[in-house]
């Protein structure tokens, strides 16, 4: 319990081990966490507070144990806040590999040595006891005195009445015992390299290029977004033979207006037989773009759902080409008094078309005279 109180202490001090440990520990538990609980994004979301929590804490008892400036406390914990949202609203496995931005931050973090000695227990000082979790040795009954401390290396042992031992280690700053600090050389070494700090930018930049176009490719080829064109096709093909066709009206000019049950209007005509079952569609937007809208004489034009091409033997097929039912009356219309009309490169003439739509009184509703 008392460990755990500590990890969510705001005055104590974490040294150098202690704080890469938990970050480390953090990384991992999050990621099978959030491999767990994919789809879940309540869960997933409390983890993400609480882990973003946990690593801005020791991130300030880091900076404490620095004597540095607060400031450097978003670097860390923020930047994994911001990754591991983008992992778990992407649900994409290869979005992970975005961790190494925040562990590179609290690798620079790990650079910067304790800046006065410290005992500290698993590495941690501070207002939380942690004395439960001391290493202590017995002696025999008959050491009943007590002997100073005495320094060897980086430990103090202190010899107490009862014969107990006590072991604390203590972490100097960078210049402690004479010891340069490594984590402080490659820091500054690194800072004043302006080559070194423009190729880790690039290895970062070129890093997160690559994470994303490999989740955008794993997005869009995932089942709930793969629906390729064929696909497509093959669904509004389908969508549309279901439609009824009713209400047959023969032209003079050798087509045919039907009726869908949402009086939709569809224009059938038979012509050369081609390979593609539909030449058009407004739902792809791909096709055969004279297919695209029937065109009138005089400029007026309306847009087409869909053309399909169905074998009808021999060497023609039919054609059909579907119209919305919000068109209807101004193609009935435009068929009534114009003088021809053109549809997939082929032209119609509209002669007769005002008599035998007037005599049809399922098309004569939308005939204003």
């Amino acid at each position: 319990m008392q460990f755990l109180k500590s990890l969510f202490c705001l005055q104590g001090f974490d040294n150098r081990s202690r704080f890469s440990a938990i970050c480390s520990a953090i990384y991992a538990i999050f990621i099978m966490l959030v491999s767990a609980f994919t789809g879940m994004f309540f869960i997933s979301l409390l983890l993400l507070l609480l882990f973003s929590s946990i690593i801005a804490f020791t991130s300030l008892r880091r900076l404490h144990d620095a004597k540095l400036n607060k400031t450097w406390l978003f670097a860390p914990s923020l930047t994994f806040a911001l990754v591991a949202l983008i992992i778990v609203l992407s649900e994409q496995h290869s979005s992970y590999y975005l961790l190494i931005i925040p562990a590179l931050c609290s690798a620079l973090l790990l650079t910067y040595p304790s800046s006065t000695k410290r005992s500290f227990i698993l590495g941690y000082e501070g207002p939380v006891d942690m004395k439960e979790y001391q290493a202590e040795t017995h002696l025999g009954k008959e050491a009943k005195f007590r002997i100073e401390p005495t320094l060897v290396g980086d430990n103090s042992i202190s010899y107490n009445n009862d014969g107990s031992a006590t072991q604390h280690h203590v972490e100097g700053g960078s210049n402690s015992y004479g010891k340069a600090d490594i984590g402080e050389m490659i820091r500054l070494r690194l800072l004043s390299n302006k080559k070194a700090q423009l190729l880790l930018l690039i290895l970062v930049a070129l890093l997160l290029i690559g994470i994303t176009g490999t989740w955008l490719a794993n997005y869009f080829n995932s089942p709930s977004h793969s629906l390729t064109e064929e696909k497509i096709i093959q669904q509004s093909s389908s969508l549309k033979s279901e439609i009824a066709r009713t209400h047959p009206l023969a032209m003079p000019d050798n087509y045919t207006l039907y009726l869908s049950e949402q009086k939709g209007i569809t224009i059938n005509w038979q012509a050369d037989a081609v390979n593609n079952s539909q030449l058009w569609s407004q739902l792809t937007a791909q096709g055969d773009e004279s297919c695209k809208q029937i065109s009138f004489e005089k400029g007026d034009s309306i847009r087409t759902l869909s053309v399909q091409v169905e074998k009808s033997g021999g060497v023609n097929n039919d054609y059909f080409a579907t119209f919305s039912p919000l068109d209807s009356q101004t193609l009935v219309q435009a068929l009534a008094f114009g003088s021809k009309f053109t549809l997939c490169g082929y032209d119609f003439s509209l002669k007769g078309s005002q008599a035998a739509l007037g005599q049809n009184t399922q098309y004569a509703q939308w005939v204003n005279y």
